[in-house]
């Protein structure tokens, strides 16, 4: 398990009415996908016992050079012009105004140079645990502090560790985004944003809203609780809380209070570009 190595950090004071997790069986290696009963080069051991994933890092591989190329959609349309709240249309192109001649798909959240970066889904697209409580995933690095979480931004290679190491009753969350499609797009194209993405989504909350406002889309309200792809810990996942309170915490766009990975939270998939 990669860790990022922090000083410690305070007791977390739990808000009242928050619904802790109860215990749960530890999972078997064989569910998590761990098949093999002989160590494999480049294969993951399984947490729980003598069991091996020798197929993960090739599917890593695999699915990493499709998000290289445009996504299984196989677009590529010109992005050079995507910006913060840019709407983002089905072919891949993005606008500052609303083209009725397209469809759009989504809103421009984070950007990470010229015609790169992730936009929004319109709508959530309903309310799932992040899964495996208890589990901590070894091939994410877990980041265990408000001050950390944001700098990830790997939305999609954070989805894509996740749905490799189980199945949508383990991970429903990860799997509900890597499923979703809409016009020009395909399943495998989305993915669950990483923490740092509702950090930027924080800091240009005015910009993506009216992007979302422009389309028809949801707005992200200051007490969205939304799912990120970023894990704390066995117990815990990152989500976002954008309000404007005292507490320095939600400078950073995000909430731990509620991230038992098995509690419901939304799920807003994001697509790479």
């Amino acid at each position: 398990m990669r860790k990022i190595l922090l000083a410690s950090v305070g007791v977390m004071v739990m808000s009242a009415g928050m619904a802790y997790a109860a215990c749960i069986p530890t999972p078997s290696c064989s569910s998590l996908g761990y098949e093999s009963s002989s160590s494999c080069e480049g294969g993951i051991k399984c947490p729980f016992g003598n069991a091996w994933n020798c197929t993960l890092v090739n599917k890593i591989t695999e699915i990493e050079k499709i998000i290289q190329e445009g996504g299984t959609s196989g677009n590529k349309g010109d992005t050079s012009n995507c910006k913060i709240g840019s709407i983002f249309y089905s072919d891949w192109t993005c606008s500052s105004s609303l083209d009725s001649s397209k469809t759009p798909i989504a809103v421009v959240v984070y950007t990470s140079g010229e015609g790169h970066g992730q936009a929004m889904a319109l709508e959530n697209i309903g309310k799932y645990q992040w899964g495996g409580y208890g589990t901590d995933i070894s091939t994410l690095t877990n980041f265990n502090s408000y001050e950390v979480a944001p700098t990830d931004v790997q939305s999609c290679s954070n989805t894509i560790l996740i749905t490799a190491v189980g199945d949508k009753n383990t991970y429903p969350a990860a799997w509900a985004a890597h499923e979703y499609k809409t016009e020009g797009t395909n399943a495998g194209d989305w993915c669950l944003p990483a923490a740092g993405i509702f950090t930027n989504i924080k800091k240009n909350m005015a910009v993506i809203n009216a992007g979302f406002i422009l389309t028809g889309g949801a707005q992200l309200e200051a007490t969205s609780m939304i799912w990120s792809s970023t894990e704390n810990n066995a117990q815990f996942a990152w989500d976002s809380y954008f309000n404007y309170d005292s507490n320095a915490n939600y400078d950073y766009g995000l909430y731990l209070g509620g991230g038992y990975k098995n509690n419901n939270i939304e799920v807003r998939p994001v697509l790479e570009f």
